[in-house]
């Protein structure tokens, strides 16, 4: 979906308000100390998560199914991340199993059809001693743009961006489903983050600090595997 506009994308979330200063402090607060870690960046779009982690000691692999997005992703790490073009819906084949420490997966996990098997897959590649960290939009804040019922799941379409023609398909979901996706897939919820704006939010994006401070837009957890029963 992000090929076609992933150039403009890419420049907007460097420093855009809910990315630069509201999810990513989040998630890579969620992701804890990573000096040593093996981590995997699933859908790692432009390598913004990806050069934060490596500055922070990680050694990262990661993917997106745009090549755009790959592609300034190698750029922007420099070479020191293994990044490739690989779509999500389809299994991790090339990727062993208990291979990493942390696996990051941010604001994507809404545009997988079967996200239990995604899911699934990314628990297959944990250590049993690992975390996935994601984020996505808060339940909430779909149904109040969306209207209709909280409780529908049901894929939708509409474009990212107000003022820009940036077609997306996702799926909303209540948070008990998105909470059972979890389970199904074997993971147990460590913690759950509804994210405050970082306060630098405030001098630059005032209006949306505000926003964000009344009501927040994403969602964010950090899962463990479940013992086995």
């Amino acid at each position: 979906m992000y090929e076609r506009f992933a150039r403009e994308y890419a420049a907007h979330a460097e420093d855009s308000a809910y990315n630069a200063f509201y999810d990513r402090p989040a998630v890579l607060g969620l992701a804890g100390d990573v000096d040593g870690l093996s981590v995997f960046d699933a859908a790692c779009g432009p390598g913004l998560y990806a050069a934060e982690l490596l500055d922070c000691g990680a050694r990262v692999t990661g993917c997106d199914v745009s090549p755009t997005f790959v592609d300034m992703a190698r750029a922007r790490t420099g070479g020191r991340a293994d990044l490739r073009v690989h779509d999500l819906s389809e299994p991790l084949a090339w990727v062993e199993d208990d291979a990493y420490d942390l696996v990051v997966l941010a604001l994507a996990v809404h545009y997988i059809d079967d996200r239990v098997a995604l899911l699934s897959e990314l628990r297959r590649i944990l250590k049993p001693s690992g975390a996935l960290v994601l984020s996505t939009e808060h339940p909430t804040m779909t149904w109040m743009r969306l209207g209709g019922s909280y409780f529908a799941e049901e894929p939708y379409e509409e474009s990212l961006s107000d003022e820009k023609d940036w077609p997306i398909r996702a799926w909303r979901r209540p948070l008990t489903s998105i909470c059972a996706g979890f389970r199904a897939a074997g993971f147990l919820i460590e913690e759950l983050l509804e994210p405050h704006p970082v306060p630098e939010m405030a001098d630059r994006y005032p209006e949306d600090y505000a926003q964000l401070e009344a009501l927040p837009a994403f969602v964010a957890f950090r899962l463990i595997p479940a013992p086995p029963r």
